[in-house]
């Protein structure tokens, strides 16, 4: 389970791992139980690196500095996730045309702006948080969104032959997604009942209605599907944390 765990950190981060942690497509599938957990450490790292710089520096600039982290930490992985997908739904007519626009290396109009508003909404919402509560938005919020793979994963068949996420996408199972399960409930605890009801809510209606947009435009997922959802699940959640703290539910 530790070289599980280690090989899912090796495939979701920049962390580095010992050279001789070398995954067969079976074992990285089997990894994908512990993305959630992966989700720990890089919301964890950013909830530490929030505190540390509070004390010093403005709300918004330990913001800013937080997401310039969870950048470089995961490599932008699911960022780039997002604006494939945002380009090829936005720029394809048919699924063939979709599916190759999505493995176009080159960025477009619309994953560019999809970039543009996904920084400033997390920027945004995440500054209007109070101290107590950022760190824990981060946690939850970077937890739920990389346990949306999972379900996806079970629910869709992948949609291409080949592809980075089709090491994930084809071989998880229930074992892995009641671990991944077990983990997200684990971390909603960080939160208030009700808040923590809410929240599974809305993980959960973000992956059914993202789900039936990927199937009915590409009949399947691709992994830059998996991104984006992961991406729309963060947002979200912090969209719905402030929502929460103006109606006096705080986490």
């Amino acid at each position: 389970m530790i070289r599980r765990f280690l090989i899912a950190i090796q495939f979701l981060t920049r962390l580095p791992m010992p050279r001789s942690l070398v995954a067969s497509e079976e074992e990285i599938s089997q990894a994908a139980a512990f993305f959630p957990l992966v989700g720990i450490v890089v919301g964890g790292g950013g909830a530490l690196f929030y505190a540390l710089l509070r004390p010093f520096l403005p709300a918004t600039t330990c913001v800013l500095l937080v997401l310039i982290y969870s950048v470089l930490i995961t490599n932008g992985f699911h960022e780039d996730g997002l604006a494939d997908s945002l380009d090829g739904f936005g720029g394809g007519w048919t699924r063939q045309d979709m599916l190759t626009i999505m493995r176009d290396s080159r960025i477009g109009t619309f994953g560019t702006l999809g970039l543009v508003f996904l920084v400033l909404a997390k920027y945004n919402l995440l500054s209007m948080l109070e101290r107590p509560q950022v760190w824990r938005w981060l946690i939850v919020a970077h937890t739920a969104s990389r346990w949306t793979v999972l379900p996806l994963c079970l629910w869709l068949p992948y949609a291409r032959e080949q592809g980075q996420g089709q090491l994930v996408a084809r071989r998880i199972g229930w074992s892995a997604m009641a671990i991944a399960t077990f983990t997200l409930i684990a971390v909603l605890l960080l939160l208030p009942w009700s808040a923590a009801f809410v929240t599974l809510a809305m993980i959960a209606a973000v992956v059914v209605i993202s789900g039936l947009y990927y199937r009915s435009r590409l009949s399947g997922i691709t992994g830059d599907c998996l991104g984006a959802t992961n991406q729309l699940t963060e947002v979200v959640l912090y969209f719905m944390a402030v929502i929460l703290s103006r109606m006096g539910t705080r986490g």
